[in-house]
């Protein structure tokens, strides 16, 4: 199919594509890579009647001052590769990339508009709630911060308002005695995600201090494991509590019943997962 008919603009720096975005209000889009916006429009399942080109802007730096990591809007999926702080603050960041689609939508795809098409399976969306990040929203009217946690509304769906963007998202860089791991499981690789899981822990003198645990495929957004999160806190890094760990998260969902999967297998499966991404995340532990 092809996309209804639209008006194409190239912003020429961050302020015009904030006037042009104000002018159309909900009709007018941002795009870069245009993995998550194209295929809506070509289904049809979005109809923006203006896109806004902000390609040129420059809003693709990874920087970090040893307390936040900032992540440019249009920071390409590939870039995170090689990226040392990516690689040593945030090693669940890093795995959750590797499951993200295909070689073309790694090289063009972007954080910003991942987030912004807010897939109830996207990757990055989890990353950001797993890590308490904030999204960095600009309009004409000024800068906005929205916790991860409370950007995602719905499936699809965002805290974004008419005529806002993101510009970025800050992370804060977790300690040196910290690590995690994120896995999915998907009909095919590159597939969108039938259930994923991401840990991210702290720890000191062989125990775990604080946990945070995310799932994406049990709901229409990213949602945080707090029991489990609560129950790890204080136990030891040899990953024989992450079974009972993950049988109470999956006892306390009621995950999405669709045409991919059941329930109850969803249920089943999000279990293993958690166990299996804690126990990466403690074996990476006892490695450091």
């Amino acid at each position: 199919m092809r996309p209804a008919s639209f008006e194409y603009h190239r912003a020429t720096s961050l302020e015009h594509a904030l006037e042009l975005l104000a002018e159309f209000g909900e009709d007018g889009r941002p795009i870069a890579g245009g993995q998550s916006l194209v295929p809506m429009m070509n289904f049809r399942l979005a109809r923006p009647g203006h896109l806004v080109d902000i390609n040129k802007l420059p809003l693709n730096s990874i920087e970090s001052d040893g307390q936040m990591l900032r992540i440019g809007a249009l920071t390409r999926h590939i870039a995170y590769f090689d990226n040392p702080l990516i690689a040593r603050h945030f090693p669940a960041f890093l795995d959750a990339v590797h499951y993200i689609g295909h070689p073309t939508i790694r090289r063009n795809g972007s954080i910003g508009g991942s987030i912004s098409h807010a897939d109830p399976t996207a990757e990055l969306a989890a990353v950001c709630v797993l890590y308490d990040a904030e999204i960095i929203a600009r309009s004409t009217a000024g800068e906005r911060r929205i916790r991860a946690g409370e950007f995602f509304l719905s499936a699809y769906v965002t805290a974004l308002e008419p005529g806002e963007m993101v510009v970025g998202v800050e992370l804060p860089v977790p300690p040196s005695s910290s690590t995690g791991s994120f896995i999915e499981l998907a009909e095919r690789s590159g597939d969108f995600a039938t259930a994923a899981i991401g840990v991210s822990i702290e720890f000191s003198s062989g125990r775990i201090t604080r946990a945070s645990i995310v799932c994406s495929g049990a709901d229409l957004v990213p949602i945080r494991a707090r029991e489990a999160e609560d129950f790890l806190q204080g136990k030891p890094l040899d990953a024989a509590e992450a079974s009972e760990a993950a049988r109470l998260f999956a006892t306390s969902i009621d995950p999405v019943d669709d045409h991919i999967a059941s329930a109850d297998y969803r249920r089943g499966l999000i279990g293993k997962l958690t166990q299996r991404a804690i126990e990466a995340a403690c074996n990476r532990a006892l490695d450091k």
